[in-house]
Protein backbone atom coordinates (compact mmCIF):
# COMPACT_ATOMS: atom_id res chain seq x y z
CA UNK A 1 0.00 0.00 0.00
CA UNK A 2 1.32 3.40 -0.96
CA UNK A 3 0.90 6.50 1.17
CA UNK A 4 -1.06 8.95 -0.96
CA UNK A 5 0.44 12.09 0.60
CA UNK A 6 4.03 10.86 0.19
CA UNK A 7 3.32 9.84 -3.40
CA UNK A 8 1.83 13.28 -4.14
CA UNK A 9 4.91 14.96 -2.63
CA UNK A 10 7.24 12.73 -4.68
CA UNK A 11 5.35 13.47 -7.90
CA UNK A 12 5.34 17.22 -7.16
CA UNK A 13 9.09 17.13 -6.50
CA UNK A 14 9.64 15.17 -9.71
CA UNK A 15 7.58 17.66 -11.70
CA UNK A 16 9.58 20.54 -10.22
CA UNK A 17 12.81 18.77 -11.11
CA UNK A 18 11.60 18.20 -14.69
CA UNK A 19 10.81 21.90 -14.91
CA UNK A 20 14.16 22.97 -13.46
CA UNK A 21 16.43 20.53 -15.29
CA UNK A 22 14.70 20.25 -18.68
CA UNK A 23 12.56 23.39 -18.78
CA UNK A 24 9.31 21.54 -19.49
CA UNK A 25 5.95 22.72 -18.21
CA UNK A 26 2.58 21.09 -17.84
CA UNK A 27 -0.15 20.41 -15.31
CA UNK A 28 0.32 16.63 -15.20
CA UNK A 29 3.36 14.38 -15.08
CA UNK A 30 2.42 12.70 -18.36
CA UNK A 31 2.35 16.10 -20.09
CA UNK A 32 5.79 17.02 -18.81
CA UNK A 33 7.23 13.66 -19.81
CA UNK A 34 5.80 13.98 -23.31
CA UNK A 35 7.28 17.46 -23.63
CA UNK A 36 10.66 16.26 -22.37
CA UNK A 37 10.99 14.24 -25.57
CA UNK A 38 14.47 12.96 -26.36
CA UNK A 39 16.09 14.96 -23.59
CA UNK A 40 15.15 12.09 -21.28
CA UNK A 41 16.58 8.60 -21.97
CA UNK A 42 14.34 5.66 -22.87
CA UNK A 43 14.57 4.12 -19.41
CA UNK A 44 13.55 7.49 -17.96
CA UNK A 45 10.49 7.54 -20.18
CA UNK A 46 9.61 4.00 -19.11
CA UNK A 47 9.94 4.94 -15.44
CA UNK A 48 7.89 8.06 -16.08
CA UNK A 49 5.18 6.00 -17.74
CA UNK A 50 4.99 3.80 -14.64
CA UNK A 51 4.65 6.90 -12.46
CA UNK A 52 2.09 8.59 -14.72
CA UNK A 53 -0.02 5.42 -14.68
CA UNK A 54 0.29 5.23 -10.89
CA UNK A 55 -0.71 8.89 -10.66
CA UNK A 56 -3.96 8.19 -12.48
CA UNK A 57 -4.59 5.06 -10.38
CA UNK A 58 -4.11 7.01 -7.13
CA UNK A 59 -7.33 8.91 -7.83
CA UNK A 60 -9.34 5.68 -7.50
CA UNK A 61 -9.37 4.11 -3.99
CA UNK A 62 -9.91 0.57 -5.29
CA UNK A 63 -7.09 0.79 -7.82
CA UNK A 64 -4.76 2.49 -5.32
CA UNK A 65 -4.59 -0.72 -3.32
CA UNK A 66 -3.30 -2.67 -6.32
CA UNK A 67 -0.26 -0.45 -6.92
CA UNK A 68 3.14 -2.05 -6.41
CA UNK A 69 5.14 0.15 -4.04
CA UNK A 70 8.48 -1.44 -4.95
CA UNK A 71 7.94 -0.82 -8.67
CA UNK A 72 6.94 2.80 -8.06
CA UNK A 73 9.90 3.44 -5.76
CA UNK A 74 12.27 1.91 -8.33
CA UNK A 75 10.77 4.11 -11.06
CA UNK A 76 11.16 7.19 -8.85
CA UNK A 77 14.78 6.32 -8.11
CA UNK A 78 15.50 5.70 -11.83
CA UNK A 79 14.08 8.96 -13.13
CA UNK A 80 15.46 11.05 -10.24
CA UNK A 81 18.91 9.58 -10.84
CA UNK A 82 18.76 10.49 -14.49
CA UNK A 83 17.53 14.01 -13.79
CA UNK A 84 20.28 14.55 -11.21
CA UNK A 85 22.84 13.90 -13.95
CA UNK A 86 21.51 16.71 -16.13
CA UNK A 87 23.18 20.11 -15.78
CA UNK A 88 20.94 22.92 -17.09
CA UNK A 89 23.85 25.35 -17.46
CA UNK A 90 25.78 22.81 -19.54
CA UNK A 91 22.70 22.22 -21.72
CA UNK A 92 22.39 25.97 -22.36
CA UNK A 93 26.10 26.27 -23.12
CA UNK A 94 25.93 23.35 -25.55
CA UNK A 95 22.91 24.85 -27.30
CA UNK A 96 24.64 28.22 -27.66
CA UNK A 97 27.84 26.62 -28.94
CA UNK A 98 25.82 24.60 -31.45
CA UNK A 99 24.10 27.73 -32.73
CA UNK A 100 27.41 29.60 -32.93
CA UNK A 101 29.00 26.71 -34.82
CA UNK A 102 26.15 26.71 -37.32
CA UNK A 103 26.46 30.44 -37.88
CA UNK A 104 30.25 30.23 -38.36
CA UNK A 105 29.81 27.40 -40.87
CA UNK A 106 27.23 29.42 -42.83
CA UNK A 107 29.49 32.45 -42.76
CA UNK A 108 32.37 30.35 -44.12
CA UNK A 109 30.13 29.12 -46.95
CA UNK A 110 29.15 32.69 -47.85
CA UNK A 111 32.79 33.83 -47.86
CA UNK A 112 33.81 30.83 -50.00
CA UNK A 113 30.97 31.59 -52.44
CA UNK A 114 32.01 35.26 -52.55
CA UNK A 115 35.62 34.32 -53.29
CA UNK A 116 34.50 31.88 -55.99
CA UNK A 117 32.34 34.55 -57.67
CA UNK A 118 35.11 37.16 -57.52
CA UNK A 119 37.58 34.67 -59.00
CA UNK A 120 35.11 33.66 -61.72
CA UNK A 121 34.56 37.30 -62.63
CA UNK A 122 38.31 37.85 -62.80
CA UNK A 123 38.46 40.40 -60.00
CA UNK A 124 40.95 38.39 -57.95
Amino acid sequence: MIDQDRFARDIAALMDKLGDRLGVRGARLSTRLRRAGRRLPKSGHQAGTVLAEAESWMANPKLRIRLDAARINAALAEINGQLDGIDPADRRKGMLLGMAGGMVFNLMLVVAALIAVLRWRGLI
